[in-house]
């Protein structure tokens, strides 16, 4: 025997053909089986009445459940099609609507009584899907290419119709004459550049970026088509290692007088020189597999270049000290310099003499924070620096540096070092880095530092060095393994005005006792603590057993607790946030998925100044949601968690306070 589980109602509601019958089991069939039909009738006639009232709630979601239940019962009766096209149209989606109405029509049969109204509604849904509101035409020229064009920011491919372009004679020329100009993009699967690209070619003079890769073509062909007049952005990629060179040259030669910024990546035929001379008015260049040979001629300089990348160079050009020089002599003007493999060690000391205005370094790595940045351009002296492990030797800590660099400050910005590499070791001669270093060196300036988590043993001597040079250090990121005492203990002496703590704490033994001797130092300062701000990120609350003292901080008006699991053994500590921090005014809590047992928000009630509370979790419950909503100083609640739509509605007081947004991570809201 078999068991159908999945139910065709219109099956189900159908005359069942009896073959053989038992006295008047025939007729008595046929009367169930009336009676189901009336009942099925009923039913849906009650679906669509309440889904009729539900729709002026504006309960779409559950209307379109009410209306598939009818059109699952009795799939015939237009009724179903009607209420589910009657939703898609309130909101909006009238290609859906005709659609169902569509399908209603072939379902349904003419005598119905609801087969003209399916026709009617679904000739209202095709007019109003037909509306267009052509605000492009309508709005003044200088808004709509100021403001509304760049923010679509489309790329076109070379190959597509571009269809934007032809909307209208008015819609194109109001995005030809948009400032950032047009983007165009090639793929590598095209053969050839002789022919073909026809979108491409014929808008080539409003081109201001195009990018694509380069296999078995010659760009000198494609520039050589059309008068790529404004083209100021090219990034290629060279997937074929044995392109051609002159091709190349020849090429950006064609384009060289209004390209100003350039990404050219697996060109090994090709050396700095080339690009520099072919393209004088360059600003921007970034390099991948192309030597870093520079002209013959030393009077060749290029004041106008602000930011160079030089990734993947060769070991010698690198490592030669006089190739490096002769490298940045010839960009006076630059203020941010890349380097993915380190160079040799020397040129650190003596980068400010040939780069005075230099901002941004990055050595080691590859990292672009450049356009995130704001830095003050005619202002001398590093702002921001990205060192990657192999880069200890050549740091502040090398007395050269010391010596001849006393312009060298960072501001705003960051010292990362990454990887397990002692940063003394490779000096012939070690500095020993002591609490009284009466050194003239002080990075006045600096006021953020990031540490990422390397080996603590080599990188102590720096740490301690670098917060002795920062008087008006105001933020530290390190790992919990890094804060030891002898760390701790210089932050409480020297990082007078520390205001921010971020520590990520890793599973595994770690000594606790510099995380504790600096909280407890903090705790003791009472409201003269200058600790405004913490973030910790870890896993489980309780094994983390020096985060009780962070509720201990009185100052404290920003905390970020970045947990999985929040258990029942931690409420005891939990609750002392309650009395321990009543200057808390912004608190986030849990990271996704994690579980917050019952009862965790209870002591949030005493927080009498907590404006904003961030809660992420697989879910919250009702009674924690209560606690939330009661706080009378809470203006925002953020919860990115399961929360049922009743429960939210039961929590709106109507005043506005707080507001509460739900992110739910599976059914929305």
């Amino acid at each position: 025997m078999t068991t159908t589980d999945n139910i065709d109602w219109s099956e189900l509601l159908e005359h069942p053909i009896v073959t053989a019958q038992h006295s008047n089991g025939k007729n008595r069939i046929a009367a169930a089986t009336d009676t189901l039909q009336q009942t099925a009738q009923q039913l849906v006639e009650v679906l669509n009445e309440r889904a009729r009232l539900l729709a002026t709630s504006a309960l779409f979601e559950t209307v379109l459940r009410d209306a598939a239940a009818i059109r699952a019962i009795i799939p015939g009766a237009g009724i179903g099609y009607l209420c589910t096209g009657y939703v898609y149209c309130q909101q909006g989606h009238y290609a859906a609507a005709i659609s169902i109405y569509d399908q209603g029509l072939q379902a349904v049969l003419e005598s119905d009584v609801y087969y003209q109204q399916l026709q009617h509604h679904r000739t209202t849904a095709i007019d109003s899907n037909d509306k267009r509101v052509d605000f492009i035409s309508q709005l003044p020229w200088d808004i709509v290419i100021t403001n509304i064009v760049p923010r679509m920011q489309p790329e076109f491919c070379t190959e597509s119709s571009c269809k934007l372009l032809y909307v209208s004679r008015s819609w194109q020329n109001r995005i030809l004459q948009q400032p950032k100009g047009l983007r165009f993009s090639f793929g590598k699967e095209t053969t050839t550049f002789k022919n073909g690209h026809a979108q491409l070619i014929r808008f080539a003079p409003y081109v201001q970026t195009l990018s694509g890769s380069l296999l078995n073509v010659r760009l000198d062909d494609l520039f050589s088509r059309a008068h790529f007049s404004n083209l100021k952005k090219l990034n290629v990629m060279c997937d074929d290692p044995e392109i051609p060179r002159l091709p190349l040259i020849h090429g950006l030669e064609l384009i060289a007088d209004s390209l100003t910024r350039l990404v050219i990546c697996g060109c090994p035929d090709l050396q700095l020189r080339d690009i520099l001379e072919t393209c004088p008015n360059l600003e921007f260049l970034q390099t991948r597999d192309v030597d870093a040979i520079m002209p013959l001629s030393p009077s060749s300089i290029y004041p106008k270049m602000t930011r160079l990348a030089l990734f993947s160079i060769s070991e010698t050009t690198r490592s030669q000290h006089d190739n490096m020089i002769d490298v940045l002599c010839r960009f006076p003007s630059l203020r941010s310099l890349e380097v993915d493999r380190v160079p040799e060690s020397s040129v650190l000391c003596i980068l400010h003499e040939h780069c005075p205005y230099l901002k941004i370094l990055c050595l080691g790595v590859i990292y672009s924070p450049y356009d995130q940045m704001n830095v003050q351009r005619n202002r001398k002296g590093i702002s921001w620096a990205y060192l990657s492990e192999r880069v200890g030797d050549m740091l502040i800590i090398d007395a050269k540096i010391k010596a001849n660099n006393p312009t060298l400050e960072l501001s705003n910005g960051e010292i990362v070092e990454a990887g397990d590499y002692d940063p003394l070791a490779a000096s012939t001669t070690p500095v020993v880095v002591e609490e009284d270093d009466t050194s003239n060196t002080l990075f006045t300036r600096l006021t953020e530092m990031s540490f990422s988590d390397y080996d603590y043993a080599s990188a102590e001597a720096f740490i301690i060095w670098l917060i002795l040079k920062a008087p008006n250090l105001k933020a530290i990121h390190l790992p919990a393994s890094h804060l030891q005492p002898r760390i701790a203990y210089i932050m409480t002496k020297a990082a007078k005005h520390l205001s921010k703590l971020e520590i990520f704490h890793k599973r595994g033994g770690t000594d606790t006792d510099g995380i504790k001797k600096f909280s407890e130092y903090h705790i003791g300062l009472g409201n003269q603590s200058t600790l405004k701000e913490m973030i910790v990120e870890g896993r489980e609350m309780s094994n983390i057993s020096w985060v009780p003292l962070i509720f201990k901080l009185r100052c404290l008006k920003n905390l970020s607790l970045h947990v999985n699991t929040i258990s029942e053994e931690c409420l005891s500590a939990w609750e002392e946030i309650g009395q321990g921090c009543p200057a808390l005014e912004k608190l986030t809590l849990g990271m996704d998925g994690a579980e917050l047992v019952d009862g965790v928000m209870m002591p949030l009630r005493h927080l009498e100044k907590l404006k904003f509370v961030r809660i992420m979790a697989q879910k919250l419950s009702g009674a924690d949601l209560a606690v939330l909503a009661a706080i009378p100083s809470l203006e925002e609640l953020y919860l990115h968690c399961r929360v049922e739509n009743f429960m939210i509605r039961a929590l709106d007081t109507g005043t506005g306070k707080p507001r509460i947004i739900v992110d739910n991570p599976e059914d929305g809201y």
